[in-house]
Parts: C-alpha cells; sequence; structure tokens
C-alpha cells in the first residue's frame, strides 16, 4: 500500500529509482564540479578552511516555553542576551571565563568544566558559532554575544591548530562548493540536466514529446524555485 501510494508498482521500481537518482546526482555533480576554476578552490581555501580549534564557551539560553505570546519571548530573548553582554563586561574587567562559566553558563554538558568543548572542526557546530569561533584569534572571545538557536554564546578560542594543505583539503573544498552552487540556484540542477542531454546528442523527433518534456523540465524549476523561496522566508 505504502508502494503504491507514492506511485511504485513493486520494490524492484523503488530500487530502480534510487538507482537512477543516484546516477543523476552524481552527473550533474560532476558536471558542476567540472566548471570550477582554480582561483574559487584557491579563494575557499585561503577564506574558508581552518584547523582544528579548541574553544570554551558559556552559553546563555532564553527562559522560554512554547505557551508563551510572541511578546513574553522577546522580552526573554533581550533578557538572555543583556546577561551575556553583562558577562562579557565581567571578562573585560579581568574575571575568569572558567569560573563565569561554571557559574553562569546554562549549557550543563560543558558548564563544570568551565564551558570547554574540546577540539571542534569546521561543521561540528551550528553555522553561527562556527564562523564567529573559527575567526577569532586564539586566547580571544567574542566581545559581543552569538546569538544560534540554543541562545547566546561567550566563545573563547583556547588554541588551533595547523589547517591542512590545500591538497590535503581539496575534495572537501570542491564538494562544499559544488553543493554551494547547487544551493545558491536552485534551477542549476535541472539546467545541468538539460545541457547533459544535449552534449550526449539526445534530440527529440516528436514534437508532442519535446514540448511535454520542455513543459515538464520547466515546471520542475519553478517547482525547486518555489520551494527555495519557501525554506528562506521560514
Amino acid at each position: 500500500d505504502l508502494l503504491s501510494y507514492y506511485g511504485f508498482k513493486s520494490d524492484k521500481d523503488v530500487k530502480e529509482y534510487f538507482r537512477l537518482t543516484y546516477r543523476r546526482d552524481k552527473a550533474v555533480n560532476e558536471y558542476v564540479q567540472k566548471d570550477l576554476k582554480d582561483s574559487e578552490i584557491e579563494k575557499y581555501y585561503e577564506d574558508e578552511v581552518y584547523g582544528d580549534i579548541k574553544v570554551k564557551h558559556i552559553l546563555i539560553a532564553p527562559d522560554t516555553t512554547d505557551d508563551m505570546s510572541s511578546e513574553e519571548k522577546e522580552k526573554a530573548e533581550k533578557t538572555a542576551k543583556k546577561e551575556a553582554e553583562d558577562i562579557i563586561k565581567k571578562l573585560k574587567d579581568g574575571e575568569d571565563f572558567d569560573k563565569l562559566a561554571k557559574k553562569y553558563s546554562d549549557d550543563s554538558s560543558n558548564a563544570k568544566k568551565g564551558g570547554d568543548l574540546g577540539w571542534i572542526s569546521t561543521g561540528d557546530m551550528v553555522e553561527e558559532f562556527d564562523a564567529a569561533a573559527f575567526k577569532l584569534k586564539e586566547g580571544k572571545y567574542t566581545t559581543s554575544p552569538v546569538k544560534t538557536t540554543y541562545g547566546y554564546h561567550i566563545i573563547y578560542k583556547v588554541d588551533e591548530k595547523d589547517k591542512p594543505k590545500l591538497d590535503e583539503a581539496k575534495d572537501d573544498i570542491i564538494e562544499t562548493l559544488v553543493k554551494n552552487k547547487l544551493n545558491e540556484d536552485p534551477t542549476l540542477y535541472y539546467t545541468v540536466l538539460d545541457k547533459i542531454r544535449k552534449d550526449a546528442g539526445l534530440k527529440f523527433e516528436d514534437k508532442n514529446l519535446k514540448t511535454a518534456y520542455n513543459k515538464y523540465m520547466q515546471n520542475l524549476k519553478q517547482q525547486a524555485e518555489s520551494s527555495s523561496q519557501s525554506t528562506e522566508t521560514k
């Protein structure tokens, strides 16, 4: 019943669907990768690749509940941010980071350890945390609270390892750049499929079939755009 609901006649059809989807995705990724310039890869390496870092943090989480009104939640957010700003003032006045973490941090998994998160790599933490932590200089802390879905963080970079050489990081960089390009342009996936088919010399002899195909691809691009816009709005 479940297979039928999604338009499949048998488990064989499901396997064939995943097999074709995998091959399509691989072909698109390889096509986008082929157009990457060495300068793009080198720039990403210089700007976005870091060695692992050792960090500590203090988390101040807003005291909110699901049944709160939007005004109440907003007030709780402001209170949490103000508390984080006050802790930063204490740090500037020379107070010890570990002691402040033990006293104020809402991250129970590491507060007793002075907020120690150990060594982290890019992608280990949420995007906002990563962006702030990896750009810090060694021995420095964020002078403004860093907001994430968990609340407001004060992040302290304790130590940093040398970043990997370009040759070692190149495959990961290429994978990330291809993913970014496909995310930035939601229609690119279908545009590339069109190019692959044209490069292979695929032509439609039947005019009705060609019209139906073009309409189908246009609908897929519009759906991808709409889905992307909906996600951005959320």
